[in-house]
């Protein structure tokens, strides 16, 4: 069975997405709306995980933290509290109380991945090394091995996370996509290692170019898309000349490839591409491709 995480969130549109993020990247999710309902649960099916919105009511998310962390047989329980992106305060009083990590709304979809994984990674290990199976799940599968870049399945999931987010804030949204068009003739000319190393300077090229907040994906065998959260054409521009310009003087590779990588970069933005959800933002950079 798939890790069990336990979404604690008093806004039913923000409960609705923490929920389908889970879901989507294959936990299993059971939902509390106040902080008692969080306790009740917590007791009863043993959560591998504990997402909570800080300011619950009834009990608020601060005072049940504390509660779990103050028992010897609920304390193990990773627990990511969710706060505002401004809210310092609360982050900090989290962490101290115990706290494995925190969210920050509004949310970043690959942030949230991020924070699950590194939070269920002792939890697994833990049941592991106890001999227990329950609920242990491959939760590198959102994560390509080779480049570390976030995996195609992911891309997606965080295409409709954001998309949504963008139409619910009316928040532009940016998507670029770059191939290697003449790959298989560069692959020809080298070993398996050396083909291998070109797509990972490639991601690592790309990282270079883009923001803290932007999200990084091997979407093919030969290509990456990067989403950009809150990103309008003008912004979309600067990206893609920035990874034309490093593709031509071979600083996106860091290093000499024979033959020469061409390069095609594509990018779309919402809402000015017309796209009806991310499948189709996406869609529309990769008919840009030039």
């Amino acid at each position: 069975m798939n890790s069990l995480i336990l979404v604690a969130e008093a806004d039913p549109f923000d409960l609705r997405l923490l929920c389908e993020l889970c879901a989507s990247a294959g936990y299993e999710v059971i939902t509390a709306a106040d902080g008692g309902a969080v306790l009740d649960s917590v007791a009863r099916d043993s959560p591998d995980l504990v997402l909570i919105e800080a300011s619950l009511p009834v009990t608020s998310g601060l005072e049940v933290l504390r509660i779990l962390k103050s028992d010897a047989n609920l304390a193990e329980i990773p627990v990511l509290m969710v706060t505002a992106e401004e809210d310092t305060e609360t982050r900090r009083k989290a962490l101290d109380l115990g706290a494995e990590d925190y969210i920050s709304k509004p949310f970043r979809v690959f942030e949230i991945q991020r924070r699950i994984r590194n939070a269920l990674r002792l939890r697994i290990r833990e049941r592991l090394a106890s001999g227990s199976t329950r609920r242990v799940s491959n939760i590198d599968d959102i994560i390509d091995a080779l480049t570390g870049a976030g995996t195609s399945a992911q891309l997606f999931i965080t295409l409709d996370y954001e998309f949504t987010r963008a139409v619910r804030y009316k928040h532009p949204l940016g998507c670029v996509v770059v191939q290697i068009a003449n790959f298989q003739a560069i692959a020809e000319k080298m070993d398996a290692d050396s083909r291998e190393g070109i797509l990972v300077a490639l991601a690592d090229g790309l990282r270079q170019y883009i923001r803290g907040v932007d999200h990084l994906f091997r979407s093919g065998p030969e290509e990456f898309t990067v989403v950009l959260p809150e990103t309008g054409p003008d912004g979309c521009r600067v990206v893609t000349d920035r990874f034309l310009a490093g593709a031509q003087d071979m600083s996106l590779f860091g290093m000499a490839v024979s033959p020469r990588p061409q390069v095609r970069v594509g990018s779309a933005c919402h809402p000015e591409s017309g796209a009806g959800d991310g499948k189709e933002l996406i869609a529309a950079a990769r008919k840009a491709l030039g």
